[in-house]
């Protein structure tokens, strides 16, 4: 008889759902039924791409997000209620686990979804939180928060690659240095899409993503913009909802969503990328090996911190919102080459299907 895989998902844009998409679909390979939590958009992506899954809306955590930015300062002052919602999840696993047989769970970042009497697994790259720097007091009690949770879990799971230290990941640096290496492992890139030899014919693709209402600011921006750029340019603008062509013009083609197929065959034949510096989004680009210019969104200190990083590196070049023009961006992020690694995901999958005693 298949065993059963209880998989929620943090509905936080698209980036949670996008990145355990491949972790998803080899279980469903490998014979396991899947039972997908979720809610909003994340619950929708997830439904058109895996329909052969079962699906169950979770509690949200509702998290506003705000126009001048500040989220850590925001996400600070919501805490009450994000407690009071991972309680709300404690309650539902419990009320889940008497429903029906669940044999693991694996939570992408979704605190209260563990069970004391079943495998759980936390999957999270932000081990530490980036804080402004006139709030750094911040820093210690989020850290205290996330260790307390993640203690919860028989193991976190990091999607990225240690670096030589072993205590941080090459692609989220500080965000990832994790203390206790029986509890914290660094599992490898997940990426929904992989690398495909095809021509690249499309000169510019850009995917419009994340929370509200920063999506549609950004939305706004790239709309002005875009078609003083010259060459073939698509644009998605991240609403699950829809999958409609919002315009049709010779050298651009805008549409509402696009499946994970045709975003993979769009992103394979792209030479350059426009996007939020969102992790699940530079996995990709690094499994696809493709340069971007981010933009990460304003106030989201996790994203800034990224686009930073990525920058100081000499790997992908970042602007903030408020200074975005993107031709003159444009020239600055063609100077850099991106990250490179041959087939992270495929590494990632065997290795985890060889190493966790739940899934051989």
């Amino acid at each position: 008889m298949p065993k059963t895989v209880f998989y929620p998902v943090l509905n936080m844009g698209l980036g949670h759902a996008s990145r355990s998409l491949p972790l998803i679909r080899e279980l469903l390979l490998r014979g396991w039924k899947v039972l997908i939590g979720s809610n909003g958009r994340a619950l929708s992506f997830l439904r058109g791409e895996v329909p052969q899954a079962e699906f169950v809306e979770t509690p949200s955590y509702a998290i506003r997000y705000s126009k001048r930015g500040w989220f850590a300062i925001k996400l600070f002052l919501q805490m009450p209620r994000v407690f009071g919602k991972v309680w709300e999840e404690r309650r539902f696993i419990k009320k889940l686990v008497k429903s029906r047989p669940i044999d693991l769970i694996i939570s992408d970042q979704c605190y209260g979804m563990y069970h004391r009497g079943i495998p759980s697994y936390f999957i999270s790259h932000q081990i530490v939180f980036e804080v402004p720097r006139q709030v750094q007091w911040l820093k210690a009690i989020l850290a205290r928060m996330n260790a307390y949770y993640h203690y919860r879990f028989k193991e976190v799971w990091i999607p990225d690659l240690a670096d030589p230290s072993g205590e941080r990941g090459v692609l989220s640096g500080e965000l990832s240095r994790a203390g206790d290496p029986a509890r914290y492992r660094f599992i490898g890139l997940l990426s929904s899409v992989v690398r495909r030899e095809v021509a690249r014919d499309i000169d510019l693709f850009v995917t419009v993503s994340g929370p509200e209402p920063q999506r549609t600011l950004l939305e706004e921006l790239i709309m002005g913009q875009i078609r003083n750029i010259s060459g073939q340019k698509v644009v998605v603008l991240g609403k699950p909802e829809s999958s409609e062509a919002v315009v049709d013009e010779p050298g651009l083609k805008v549409y509402s969503h696009l499946s994970r197929d045709k975003m993979q065959d769009i992103l394979n034949r792209s030479r350059m990328v426009v996007s939020r510096s969102g992790y699940s989004t530079l996995m990709e680009l690094v499994e696809l090996g493709i340069p971007a210019l981010f933009i990460p969104t304003p106030g989201q200190t996790e994203q800034e911190y990224l686009g930073e990083l990525l920058r100081e590196k000499g790997w992908y070049f970042s602007v903030h919102q408020k200074d975005f023009d993107l031709v003159a961006d444009l020239e600055q992020a063609r100077q850099f080459p991106g990250f490179i690694e041959d087939n992270p995901t495929a590494g990632t999958l065997e290795r985890l299907f060889q190493r966790v005693p739940e899934l051989r």
